[in-house]
């Protein structure tokens, strides 16, 4: 096993090395190790996969590092050692932190632990928190303490009178998840099966983005596929979707924001449904990260990337959350940011628009009148910032009640569509179309075909 080494002797890959001395490229294998073998690493390094036996620097076979630790002392040197970051492209320097790392990368280091490691209780109490961090930690010493239906029930009934508790409600919920799956013991089915989906289902993503916690790289296809099985998890669609895009999220955190590795990973799971819905947790945790990490996957010259990067496959999920980017980089001007969907990819402009309505529901707090405000930007594509809108109200209350007046507010032209994307999402809450059917004849009889049209279709 290899040793755990303080960082300038674990990844000092580059250090006054140059040329093209002392590794035998035919040894190895990858773009990886090309690099390795162009940049000239092999007359410092001894590492068996590229047949090199320099001396200069650590011996990397018996070195443990992770990709991230990799990539950041290759980017920005120190210890003795030069930057790269100019020298040599992100993906390069990515590709070379791969291959001497064996892609067993961790944000937390040779464990393989998460941005983040399991929840830890203390003895933090609600009552006296001025800030986020305490408050968040004061609701997950409920539910590690005593299960998630008490922290959940004072959560609920703080949403409705603490303005700091409800702004920030989605973050919090994902902490009572997360310490829920410790009061379970790790196991995810359970923690699923006693909770609910407040603000955004939040609860349900703070369990499962925890459930990685001690695996390694080359286990997390694996582990993946083992998380969100079961009955209790499969027994609606809406339980099974979170579930999955709780993976999204998770494995992005535990990877330390490697978005190419966690899409790969997703693409692992066994039914296309799946792997889509991963995806939407993996762009969300890239757009909106769960602790204040800002991924590298961003551009502040080009906010519609990675949407414009990634493969057609990946697209979806990522122009679902593209406005949420694009909102926090030009200071929430919804004018510019109707302006920057249009930069969309061609066939995608309607799904940034879809993006904009969600982004209006959870910024105004799911206020009819000033969505459709926004929505009307959007002018000719104004019936999509409605639809995701009306999805993302649904979503958020696991019940249609809030979205139907803002389906009968809209224009006559965009009611039906509307509708539909109420079905979306309450369809997955029943299993049999019998069911969905009749959940949308209770919303709507004049709009009942729409509204099951988007039920049945999933």
């Amino acid at each position: 096993m290899r040793s755990a080494l303080p960082l300038i002797a674990l990844v000092v890959l580059l250090t006054a090395c140059g040329g093209k001395g002392g590794g035998d490229e035919s040894q190895s294998s990858g773009l990886g190790a090309g690099v390795y073998a162009d940049a000239g690493c092999g007359s410092c390094h001894t590492f068996e996969a590229a047949g090199s036996k320099g001396s200069i620097g650590p011996n990397l076979d018996e070195t443990d590092t992770s990709v991230e630790e990799a990539v950041d002392q290759i980017s920005r040197g120190g210890n003795g050692m030069p930057a790269f970051g100019d020298d040599l492209s992100e993906e390069e320097i990515q590709q070379v932190a791969e291959f001497v790392s064996g892609g067993e990368g961790s944000a937390a280091g040779a464990e393989g632990g998460a941005v983040v490691g399991p929840f830890r209780p203390s003895s933090q109490r609600l009552a006296g928190c001025l800030d986020a961090d305490c408050r968040r930690q004061a609701f997950g010493n409920i539910a590690f303490r005593e299960g998630p239906k008490p922290a959940l029930d004072l959560f609920e009934e703080k949403q409705k009178d603490d303005s700091a508790v409800e702004s920030d409600c989605h973050r919090i919920a994902h902490t009572i998840g997360s310490a829920s799956l410790q009061h379970f013991d790790g196991s995810v089915a359970g923690a699923l099966s006693a909770g609910r989906a407040t603000c955004w289902s939040g609860y349900y993503h703070g369990v499962v983005e925890h459930a990685f916690n001690g695996t390694r790289r080359p286990a997390l296809g694996e582990k993946s596929r083992s998380i969100c099985v079961g009955d209790d998890i499969r027994r609606t669609s809406f339980i099974a979707y979170q579930c999955v895009h709780g993976l999204g999220h998770g494995l992005m955190i535990h990877t330390g924001y490697d978005l190419p590795e966690s899409l790969r990973v997703c693409d692992e799971l066994s039914t296309d449904w799946d792997q889509t819905s991963c995806h939407a947790g993996v762009f969300m945790e890239n757009v909106s990260s769960s602790y204040g990490i800002k991924s590298k996957w961003l551009r502040d010259n080009d906010l519609i990337y990675p949407c414009n990067f990634v493969k057609e496959r990946h697209k979806l999920y990522c122009y679902l959350m593209a406005t949420s980017r694009i909102l926090a980089a030009n200071g929430y001007d919804w004018k510019k940011t109707v302006a920057t969907c249009h930069e969309s990819d061609e066939g995608w402009v309607a799904t940034c628009m879809q993006s904009l309505g969600r982004d209006a529901s959870g910024t105004t707090r799911q206020n009819t009148t000033r969505i459709l405000e926004i929505c009307s930007l959007a002018k000719g594509m104004a019936r999509e910032c409605v639809y995701g809108a009306a999805r993302d109200i649904v979503s958020n209350d696991a019940g249609p009640k809030r979205a139907i007046p803002l389906c009968e507010g809209s224009p006559q032209s965009m009611r039906a569509y509307c509708f539909e994307g109420i079905g979306t999402i309450l369809g997955g809450m029943r299993v049999q179309r019998d069911e969905r059917r009749t959940a949308c004849r209770r919303v709507t009889q004049r709009y009942f075909e729409d509204c099951a049209r988007g039920a049945v279709a999933l």
